[in-house]
């Protein structure tokens, strides 16, 4: 199954936003998930999206949510639909070190949760998100001064309705305490720049080394290792864009020793050098 990665997020700013048209015949049929969180509008028609075990079909006003590690496919129907699509990554609001912000994106970090995928058009809370929805996608295509700061202020309005209101169903498997995953991933942001073990971050979760190895994957979408390094990347273009150190002493902030292996990181990361994405980023 394809693990498909950034789309066209801006470097720093962990957020896009695209729109398509499908129809019959129109398909993404490959069962694949991503490192982002998907809000997709539908207009006009219908699609279908399924996912494991279900099927979710979306029509006219309805919403449907797909969190970072639900395996999922997309095709058209009869009835052409535009389709708008909002994807962020977690870290876009919640980079491991505060509790409230945490709450924003909760519900997504259940990997064994039951989502209901679909915010139907009728249910009163819909009006608002979409409202909220469209306002996002035409900050994001005015791109007036101050966007990125209007753009998070209404995405975290509009997941906060949604974390009142929207039903999502949790089993009892997966860690046993969530709070042990965001221990977790508070840990592994505030000390990237250590030499970090999976045996010690499994045994900050409470479990074996093979269940965290798992469970891990399973809730993130990532292996333990990528994700400590998108993080180390991630904190390396902070520093790139906020500071003036040169980028041999970034690397090192960053846990990153080997010279060679940061350049081929950043690079398969980012697309790019960490020479060119500072002057190509930097204002």
């Amino acid at each position: 199954m394809p693990f498909l990665s950034d789309w066209d997020t801006e470097p720093g700013f962990g957020f896009f936003t695209v729109s398509f048209i499908y129809e019959k015949g129109v398909e993404m049929n490959d069962m694949h998930f991503h490192n982002y969180i998907e809000l997709t509008r539908v207009e006009g028609g219908k699609i279908v999206y399924s996912f494991l075990d279900k099927e979710v079909v979306a029509g006219d006003g309805d919403m449907v949510i797909v969190n970072h590690i639900q395996p999922h496919a997309v095709k058209g129907t009869d009835e052409r639909a535009l389709v708008t699509v909002i994807g962020f990554k977690p870290e876009f609001i919640w980079k491991g070190a505060d509790e409230i912000d945490f709450r924003y994106i909760e519900n997504f970090f259940h990997g064994s949760a039951t989502f209901d995928n679909l915010v139907h058009a009728d249910v009163p809370y819909c009006k608002k998100v979409t409202e909220l929805f469209g306002e996002i996608c035409a900050e994001y295509d005015r791109k007036e001064d101050g966007y990125k700061l209007m753009i998070k202020a209404k995405l975290m309005e509009l997941l906060t309705i949604l974390y009142r209101h929207h039903t999502i169903v949790f089993r009892k498997d997966g860690f046993k305490n969530l709070n042990n995953f965001k221990n977790v991933v508070d840990f592994i942001y505030e000390n990237a720049e250590k030499p970090l073990t999976l045996s010690e971050c499994a045994a900050i979760a409470e479990c074996s080394p093979s269940y965290f190895s798992f469970t891990f994957h399973k809730m993130s979408g990532k292996r333990f290792s990528d994700y400590l390094s998108s993080v180390r990347v991630d904190k390396a273009c902070e520093m790139l864009l906020n500071t003036d150190l040169s980028i041999n002493d970034i690397r090192k902030k960053c846990g990153l020793n080997n010279p060679s292996n940061f350049n081929k990181l950043f690079m398969r990361l980012k697309k790019t050098t960490p020479v060119k994405y500072r002057k190509e980023h930097k204002k």
